[in-house]
């Protein structure tokens, strides 16, 4: 079941600080929206332009920072939506743009959807996550798709973390390419069982205490 936190970018910096190294990350495409998960909510701040303005036709508020969106039959949605029917960052066409997923409950993987991306002649798309100051790509779709493509995307960590930084890749003049990022949600651990030596050492310890106890009411 979904549960929904509200989480704003800059109330993760000690979270941050005691986030894993990010090297390793398998990416799978799901054949639908996960079921399980808490949901997190989106927000421009979580985005960094590292390259060029974007400038196309879905281009709105300069290009040169996401914005967020909630139409997919505005004349600038161009393709992208929310499966979801809520709302998606739109990429505003920016052909390297850095993502920051953070929350201060760990977690060991993470699922989003991601629409419209790659859908332009001679472009391209790719997936890097960052580690320190390298970048390492983990996923990109290989050949040209067509307007409104959706990828569920699940990115699988192999370890709980707190904070996962990814870098998208698209071109950008002649022709721009954008997408939009939606529906985010992050998978926690499950909690650890106590292993029956330690659960028979606290019955054990429990019994001695209340043992004493008695003795104590009889003296």
């Amino acid at each position: 079941m979904f549960t929904k936190v509200r989480l704003p970018f800059s109330g993760f910096v000690v979270a941050t600080c005691l986030a894993s190294p990010s090297w390793a990350a398998t990416v799978s495409i799901l054949s639908e929206a996960p079921t399980e998960g808490t949901a997190i909510d989106l927000f421009v701040e979580d985005f960094e332009r590292v390259g060029n303005c974007g400038g196309g036709a879905s281009v709105i508020n300069g290009g040169c920072s996401v914005v967020v969106k909630d139409d997919p039959d505005a004349p600038h949605a161009y393709g992208r939506f929310d499966p979801l029917g809520d709302y998606w960052i739109d990429s505003q066409d920016i052909n390297e743009l850095k993502w920051t997923v953070a929350s201060p409950q760990a977690f060991t993987s993470m699922t989003f959807a991601l629409t419209d991306a790659h859908d332009q002649l001679n472009s391209f798309f790719t997936m890097a996550m960052q580690d320190g100051n390298s970048l390492t790509q983990i996923w990109s779709i290989p050949a040209k798709k067509n307007n409104a493509n959706l990828y569920w995307l699940s990115v699988d960590f192999g370890e709980a973390r707190n904070e996962a930084v990814f870098q998208f890749s698209t071109k950008v003049i002649p022709g721009f390419d954008g997408y939009g990022i939606s529906s985010l949600s992050v998978q926690s651990p499950a909690p650890v069982p106590a292993p029956p030596a330690a659960i028979l050492l606290g019955s054990g310890a429990m019994l001695i205490a209340s043992l004493r106890r008695r003795k104590k009411l009889v003296r």
